[in-house]
Formats: C-alpha cells, structure tokens, sequence
C-alpha cells in the first residue's frame, strides 16, 4: 500500500485523521476523484475519506523545520515547556472586590 515518504502510521490510529507524521500533511483537493471531495464533506464519513487518501498516497508530507543549529548544537531540538496547571478553558474567574 502506499503511504507519503514510506512513513508508516502507529497501530490503532486512522492516518490522517486522529494521526499525521511530525511535520504535517497536505493535500491538493483537484488531485482527488469526485467521490473523495463528497465524502471530505460528510459529518461521520469524513475520517473514512482521509484514510482512504492516505493509503492511496494522495497526502504530501510537509518538510520537518532544520534541527538545531549549523554548527550542530541539538539545543533547539525541544520546544519550550508549557505551563503547568488547569487548561485556561477550565479555570474559574471570580469578580474582584474593591
């Protein structure tokens, strides 16, 4: 089965729908038959439309940002730590007493 760049997805995902390779993926919409456009459109049959694109190989991989910097240095490799605590979503706001 073809797959973008050989990539092989890890068991239990839906490829390009819960799933992509570090980098991303993209997908020119005039590259696929009709019938997929359809279903790229449908609530619930839209994830099907996505797998079907990926083992067809109609996903281009996005090229993953240079590591580190020229001289070698890997110390660009990891993203920043984010904040810990609740998600912002979750956090309660009370009105301020004056």
């Amino acid at each position: 089965m073809p797959t973008p760049g050989g990539v092989v997805p890890p068991p239990g995902v839906l490829p390009g729908w819960n799933w992509a390779p570090p980098g991303g993926l993209a997908f020119s919409p005039q590259d696929l038959p009709w019938w997929v456009r359809t279903w790229l459109v449908l609530p619930l049959v839209d994830k099907y439309a996505h797998v079907w694109m990926w083992h067809h190989g109609l996903y281009s991989l996005s090229p993953l940002p240079p590591r580190g910097g020229d001289d070698g240095d890997p110390s660009g490799d990891r993203s920043p730590r984010g904040p810990s605590g609740r998600p912002p979503a979750l956090v309660r706001h009370l009105p301020l007493d004056r």
